[in-house]
């Protein structure tokens, strides 16, 4: 997320989900509310975890659900700051638009729609930066683990304090702080990121499986790990549309329905967004095709 400030940044807490991401089991008698508050922090998020995993009703005990990653520390960590942007900010047509962008990230997020959650957030902050003379262009963003992520675009140096000590952060320049420490040396920021090498399956493969729970399968997806990533999202376009989410460059599907799929990786890189995708077309096919014989009379 880039904004324009003033050059100055204090780091003086941050909030993560109590869960790291992936998947995680209802337990006996777990209300939707205390659900949410284990894996998301707040027992009205009810709501935006149904979303996100694509439930009408909360899920009885024993069902496996999953926990957003990084994209939505991401999303909290702009709102937040948005939040407290528009608190000092003087009454006005700026502020009173950046409310209404700050309203409209916040349904986004209970929708589980976290880029464009972001996104809104960003707007609400850009817009009240507009009139401000010394403009820096940065991102924060606040990891799983609790570290707090500084990259600063351009413009004059940005402050980041931590723990009562102060660190200029650079154009060009990233600064981690993790939780409870005062904040290191930045660091120079690396080159634009680069999408996923694809390794399997092929090409316009027609995949011949055998079947199993859901369709056809097991169905395996691999690519090469990408330099600096913190996961990957898995995209799967055709007879059943799915987004899966994983830390390693390889994902199993157990079964998918018969047909031509499009499937699309993307790589989480350190601050929250999704880098560049790599896509492919497959076809899964019956691995077993059952034939009939008729007898014929011989004359």
């Amino acid at each position: 997320m880039s904004w324009g400030l003033p050059a100055a940044l204090a780091l003086l807490a941050s909030s993560t989900a109590p869960l790291a991401p992936g998947p995680t089991v209802v337990r006996p008698g777990e209300s939707l509310a205390q659900l949410a508050a284990r894996t998301l922090g707040s027992e009205g998020a009810g709501p935006e975890l149904l979303a996100f995993n694509h439930l009408a009703a909360a899920p009885a005990a024993g069902t496996q659900v999953q926990v957003p990653g990084p994209e939505r520390a991401r999303a909290v960590a702009a709102i937040g700051s948005a939040r407290s942007a528009i608190g000092q900010a003087p009454p006005g047509s700026a502020r009173t638009e950046a409310e209404a962008r700050l309203a409209e990230a916040e349904s986004l997020l209970a929708r589980a729609r976290y880029a464009e959650a972001a996104a809104q957030a960003d707007g609400a902050w850009k817009l009240l930066a507009e009139a401000r003379e010394e403009r820096s262009h940065f991102a924060v963003a606040v990891e799983p683990d609790g570290r707090t992520r500084v990259a600063v675009r351009e413009g004059v140096p940005v402050r980041v304090e931590a723990q009562g000590r102060t660190r200029g952060v650079r154009a060009g320049e990233t600064l981690t702080v993790a939780r409870g420490e005062a904040p290191g040396t930045p660091q120079t920021e690396t080159g634009p990121a680069e999408p996923p090498i694809l390794i399997s399956p092929e090409p316009g493969l027609k995949l011949a499986l055998e079947p199993a729970p859901g369709g056809l399968g097991p169905v395996r997806f691999a690519w090469k790990p990408v330099s600096d990533a913190t996961g990957y999202v898995l995209e799967l376009a055709g007879p059943r549309k799915q987004t899966l989410r994983t830390t390693q460059p390889v994902l199993t599907v157990p079964g998918l329905p018969a047909g031509k799929y499009r499937w699309t990786v993307r790589a989480v890189q350190g601050d929250g967004t999704l880098g560049p995708p790599a896509t492919r077309a497959v076809q899964l096919v019956p691995g077993r095709i059952k034939l009939e014989v008729k007898e014929t009379p011989w004359q």
